[in-house]
């Protein structure tokens, strides 16, 4: 685990990557909260915090005596949300240093598209 966040919130985002991802489906069981506990080395409460806030933001939902599933639209949710925050934080960050270093936005069009970010998804 990374030093620089809160595990709890580590244990989120890799839980979310492997919904987008497709580790987990929709309706599909995830790991239970002990075996997140072993799995990263965590105190049980801190799965436990990390599994409720998934709860809390309609990204798993409880089976009843089956466990935690993954919710329907649940990667979507969380795809708009990384965007949003990817677009906002990133990018802004982006261009405030290349304003700093005197990079034109043509200069860095020019890079990205060079390092193939323009074509992925095109």
């Amino acid at each position: 685990m990374d030093s620089g966040q809160p595990v709890f919130l580590q244990i989120i985002e890799r839980i979310e990557s492997d919904i987008i991802t497709g580790v987990y489906q929709t309706d599909e069981l995830i790991i239970s909260t002990t075996q997140i506990a072993k799995v990263y080395a965590v105190n049980p409460t801190t799965a436990v915090k990390a599994v409720s806030k998934l709860t809390d933001a309609g990204i798993l939902y409880k089976k009843r005596g089956i466990g935690m599933c993954v919710a329907e639209g649940a990667r979507e949710r969380i795809t708009a949300r990384r965007r949003e925050v990817f677009l906002e934080r990133t990018i802004n960050a982006l261009l405030e240093e290349a304003n700093t270093l005197g990079i034109s936005l043509d200069e860095l069009v020019t890079v990205i598209k060079n390092r193939g970010g323009a074509n992925r998804h095109a």
